[in-house]
């Protein structure tokens, strides 16, 4: 009896499995879902992250001195690779305008009788201002600033102490190292796109299921409705799988990044995210009246994911009702192990004990949907 069971079980497996096959490679919208929009969004997100880090900011300056000490800042500021600086013929006005039009990152301001003042020992003050409305490029544009300011400051103490006929006393040679620990390139690649690829493949396969049980009426009459519904839902599985690791192969082979982990714990960490991602829309659809619902309420969701992953605010930074709403979605644990598994060696018993968790999304939807999921799609059936 058991056998026969499991005979019929698997029949039906393999006839929903087949059957979906062929209708999603026959319909175009399937084909938009799985592959194509999702390869041209990451495409498109990959241009703006393809220099890496962000480079030559555009920067003004207004040099009210004009001095030797001023030109040299100016050409050794210009002379780093974060801010190209341009003079504002037209004064602060100008550069300021620049500011407010978004055509210009920052702004340099150097006072009059900038040298004579450091030559007299009056500590002048030179102003590197930066567009807070773009903090990112904003503060990039900064980052060569503080450490060229510390070279003149050293410098010109030796030549005020020259000056004055006396022998600066020896300071403490106090060296401050800092460094990021696994990304060290700073490279946007190993971060923001690779976290974008990763939280895009939530939403498409999220969208993906709900259009594809709101065409699954024949699943109530399936002698096996769960090996139907699993027959049904493992195309995708597969499909957003493959999806997921061509994503990261491009990022390795187009965008020159470097994975250092495992490709298999990679691989089983996508498989499980996926699924975990599938039950998300499972669950939206089961229990929602219509699709416009499901989708309504698929992009709060998707957004909430993004905002507590980790991804905008760091995890260990929120409150703890915001730890909770993050640890309760797949994608940030999903995100963690990609990251590890993306920039250092990992054994085997974090991963699977990630896996084992994301598991859980689709064994907890099972148990919430089994009664409810064929009362929603019979109710459908007599809407339509």
């Amino acid at each position: 009896m058991a056998m026969e069971g499991i005979k019929i079980g698997w029949h039906c497996f393999r006839l929903s499995f087949s059957r979906e096959v062929r209708t999603a490679l026959r319909k175009p919208v399937f084909h938009w879902l799985s592959w194509c929009f999702p390869l041209l969004l990451f495409g498109l997100i990959g241009s703006n992250f393809s220099e890496g880090t962000l480079q030559e900011l555009p920067v003004s300056v207004v040099d009210n001195d004009h001095s030797q000490l001023s030109r040299t800042l100016i050409r050794k500021l210009d002379a780093g690779s974060h801010a190209q600086l341009t003079p504002a013929s037209g004064g602060l006005s100008e550069a300021m305008r620049r500011m407010r039009d978004a055509q210009d990152y920052g702004l340099v301001y150097i006072p009059a009788d900038f040298e004579a003042d450091a030559l007299a020992g009056r500590q002048p003050r030179v102003t590197f201002y930066y567009n807070a409305l773009f903090y990112g490029a904003g503060f990039y544009s900064t980052q060569d600033f503080g450490g060229l300011i510390s070279e003149l400051n050293a410098n010109y103490r030796s030549i005020l102490a020259a000056k004055m006929g006396k022998t600066p006393p020896p300071l403490a040679q106090v060296e401050l190292s800092y460094d990021s620990l696994f990304n060290a390139s700073g490279s946007y690649v190993y971060y923001q796109q690779f976290a974008a690829t990763i939280h895009l493949v939530q939403l498409f396969v999220v969208t993906c299921m709900i259009y594809v049980l709101a065409r699954s009426k024949p699943l109530i009459y399936s002698s096996s409705f769960s090996m139907s519904l699993l027959g049904k839902l493992a195309p995708y599985t597969l499909c957003y799988t493959t999806l997921l690791m061509a994503e990261i192969a491009l990022l390795v082979w187009v965008f020159d990044a470097r994975v250092v982990g495992n490709l298999f714990y990679m691989l089983c960490v996508a498989f499980f995210y996926v699924m975990a991602a599938q039950s998300i829309g499972l669950l939206l659809f089961t229990f929602t009246g219509s699709e416009i619902t499901a989708y309504t309420l698929m992009g709060i969701m998707v957004s909430i994911a993004l905002a507590f992953s980790g991804i905008v605010v760091p995890e260990l930074s929120m409150s703890l009702p915001a730890q909770i709403i993050s640890n309760i979605e797949p994608l940030t644990h999903a995100l963690y192990a990609m990251f590890d598994l993306f920039l250092r060696k990992v054994p085997g018993r974090p991963v699977f004990s990630v896996c084992a968790l994301l598991l859980m999304y689709p064994l907890i939807a099972g148990l919430l949907v089994r009664r409810r999921l064929p009362e929603r799609l019979r109710k459908q059936e007599v809407v339509l």
